[in-house]
């Protein structure tokens, strides 16, 4: 599966201070989805907000157990998802996604963009205008973390997750 750096969530940053470590988790932050978003688990769909280190998320690579769960509040770098721009009921409803939010596409976009069967895309590569569009106010994201970068299933879209951040 390709992979693009373009947009991808900061990764640790070794001459940042730990004054900075605020600055890092609202990079991470900025590749999850908004409160509200429904999040596959072993417990069926649940708002990513009522998840935690420890629960079972459903992945592309099977049931794999959160690390850490990263939240804040932002205002603006955000993406509207209208229902079906990704596909029939991919998302399900409106979607919120950070600005550095990957989605895996598996269709003629991933051959358009990248020239392969399947590709995780920043989903700001993929504003059109009409379906998916920079999305303004104040909203909490969330971004999910595990032992290794994973797909998971957000409101019917393939969503990219991050390994966790370790403290330098």
């Amino acid at each position: 599966m390709a992979r693009t750096t373009m947009g991808r969530a900061a990764g640790v940053f070794p001459d940042r201070g730990l004054d900075q470590q605020a600055d890092l988790q609202t990079d991470v932050a900025l590749s999850g989805v908004a409160q509200g978003t429904l999040v596959l688990t072993l417990d069926g769909a649940l708002p990513v907000e009522y998840l935690a280190a420890g629960d079972r998320v459903i992945t592309r690579g099977g049931a794999r157990p959160l690390t850490a769960v990263v939240s804040r509040q932002v205002t603006g770098k955000m993406i509207r998802v209208a229902p079906g721009a990704l596909g029939h009921d991919r998302p399900e409803r409106a979607l919120i996604l950070g600005g550095r939010a990957e989605v895996l596409l598996r269709d003629w976009r991933a051959q358009a963009l990248y020239g392969q069967s399947q590709a995780l895309v920043p989903v700001a590569r993929l504003l059109d205008g009409g379906y998916i569009t920079p999305c303004a106010g104040r909203m909490r994201l969330f971004a999910l973390q595990f032992a290794a970068a994973e797909v998971i299933y957000a409101d019917g879209v393939e969503v990219g997750c991050t390994a966790a951040q370790v403290a330098a």
